[in-house]
C-alpha cells in the first residue's frame, strides 16, 4: 500500500499546483489542501484542523508550499504531526534568507531553482531540484508555424524595451504578455495554442520585480537573472527557446542547445540568424528538445526525491539562533491571522505562542516583540474589523 502525502498550499495556483500534485501522485496516495480555505481560523485553529485531517487520513508525509507566504514558518511546520516534512519553493531566489530558516523544521528541501538547491546543500540540507512545469512532452511536428517569435509572461518596462527593439528591426514577434494585476492574461489553453504555432519562444530571464526583497537589508539589486519556466514550456511543446542569460539554465543547457544573449543587439542578431537559416534553426531546436527531454524525464527527475523521502532518516540542519527579524515576522503572522475586535479574546490566546517563541531570546528582543505584538493587536483588530465592513 502506498504511503500518504499531504501537500499544503497557500491557495490554488492552477497548473503549478497540478504539476506537483501529479508528480507525487505517481508515487504516493496524495491529498492536498489550501490555507486560504480556512476562513475565520487563527494560527492555532488551522494547525489543529490540519492535524485532525492528517490523523483521519493516515498521512505520513507533509509538503509545505512556502513561496511568499510567511504564515507557514518554522513554528507552524513544527506543530504539524507527520513522520516526514518537506518544503517546496518555486521562487526561492528571492526569499532564500527566510526559507532557509523555515527549512530547518523539515527533513528535505525541494526547489525549482537549481542554484537554490546548491545553496541549501551548502548549508547541509538534503535538497533536490523539482520543476514546476508539467513534464509531458508533445509531438507537434506537423503544427502550422505561422508565428516567428512568441513572447508570453508578465510585462515590465525592461521587457517592453526588449520587445519594442525587436519589432523595430522588422522581426515578426507576437506579444501575448500581460500587465501586472491585469485580467487580460491569456488562459493556459489559448497560450498553448500560440506556442504550438510558434517557431521560437523568447525568454527574458530578469526577475519581474522592481527590486529583490530582503528581510535583513535594504534592496540594493534591481533584479536577478532567474531560470524561467518559459524555457520548459517551449521544450515540451517542441519549440526552440532563445533566452536571455541566466546562470540556472547554464547548469542544464550549453550554447549549442539554447542560443543565449545578454542585450538587445545580441538578441536581434540571434533571431535574424535563426529565422533566415532553417538548417541552423533545426539543429538548435533538435539539440534543445533532446536535452530537455533528458532533464524532464518524469521518473529520472522524481526518483532521487522519492529515494530521499523513503530513507529511514534524513539529516536535519539545526538553527542554534533564530534572528530577531525572523521571530518578529513570525510573531506578526501569528497575531494577525483572523484578527478582529469580535475575535479579540482568541487573538489574546495566540499571545501565549508569541511568548513561547521568544522565550530563549535576549531581553531587548523580548521587549521589542512583545510591544510590537500588543500594538499589532490593537491596531489591526480595529483596521481589519472596519475594512471587512
Amino acid at each position: 500500500m502506498k504511503k500518504k502525502v499531504l501537500l499544503i498550499y497557500k491557495y490554488p495556483h492552477g497548473s503549478f499546483n497540478k504539476a506537483i500534485i501529479k508528480r507525487f501522485s505517481n508515487y504516493y496516495d496524495t491529498e492536498h489542501l489550501y490555507i486560504s480555505n480556512f476562513v475565520n481560523k487563527n494560527f492555532t485553529e488551522i494547525i489543529n484542523e490540519i492535524n485532525i485531517f492528517i490523523n483521519s487520513k493516515g498521512i505520513d508525509i507533509a509538503v509545505f508550499d512556502i513561496d511568499y507566504f510567511k504564515f507557514i514558518n518554522f513554528f507552524f511546520i513544527e506543530e504539524i504531526n507527520v513522520k516526514k516534512k518537506l518544503i517546496i519553493s518555486g521562487d526561492d531566489f528571492e526569499n532564500h534568507q527566510m526559507n532557509a530558516i523555515t527549512a530547518s523544521a523539515c527533513e528535505i528541501v525541494l526547489s525549482a531553482c537549481p542554484l537554490s538547491v546548491l545553496k541549501y546543500k551548502e548549508k547541509g540540507y538534503e535538497a533536490h531540484y523539482i520543476p514546476y512545469e508539467d513534464g509531458e512532452f508533445k509531438d507537434h511536428e506537423d503544427a502550422t508555424k505561422d508565428i516567428d517569435v512568441l513572447f508570453f509572461g508578465e510585462l515590465t518596462s525592461d521587457r517592453n524595451y526588449f520587445l519594442n527593439s525587436i519589432k523595430k528591426e522588422g522581426i515578426k514577434i507576437k506579444n501575448v504578455g500581460f500587465e501586472k494585476y491585469s485580467k487580460s492574461k491569456m488562459s493556459d489553453i489559448e497560450l498553448n495554442k500560440h506556442i504550438f504555432r510558434s517557431k521560437i519562444i523568447l525568454n527574458l530571464s530578469k526577475t519581474k520585480t522592481t527590486s529583490v526583497k530582503s528581510p535583513v537589508s535594504p534592496n540594493i539589486y534591481k533584479s536577478y537573472y532567474q531560470l524561467k519556466g518559459r524555457i520548459f514550456d517551449a521544450a515540451k511543446n517542441g519549440v526552440l527557446c532563445v533566452s536571455e542569460y541566466s546562470p540556472g539554465q547554464e547548469l542544464f543547457f550549453n550554447h549549442d542547445e539554447i542560443p543565449t544573449f545578454f542585450n538587445t543587439d545580441e538578441c536581434i542578431q540571434i533571431l535574424k540568424k535563426l529565422l533566415n537559416n532553417n538548417e541552423l534553426y533545426l539543429n538548435y531546436k533538435n539539440n534543445f528538445i533532446k536535452k530537455a527531454k533528458n532533464i524532464f524525464d518524469e521518473k529520472k527527475n522524481f526518483q532521487p526525491i522519492y529515494d530521499s523521502i523513503e530513507k529511514e532518516s534524513n539529516r536535519k540542519v539545526k538553527i542554534f539562533l533564530f534572528p530577531y527579524w525572523y521571530l518578529r515576522i513570525s510573531c506578526k503572522q501569528i497575531i494577525l491571522r483572523n484578527i478582529k475586535i469580535k475575535n479579540l479574546s482568541k487573538t489574546l490566546t495566540q499571545f501565549k505562542i508569541v511568548l513561547k517563541i521568544i522565550k530563549k531570546t535576549n531581553l531587548f528582543s523580548k521587549i521589542l516583540i512583545i510591544l510590537e505584538s500588543i500594538l499589532n493587536i490593537i491596531w489591526y483588530s480595529l483596521v481589519l474589523t472596519f475594512k471587512s465592513k
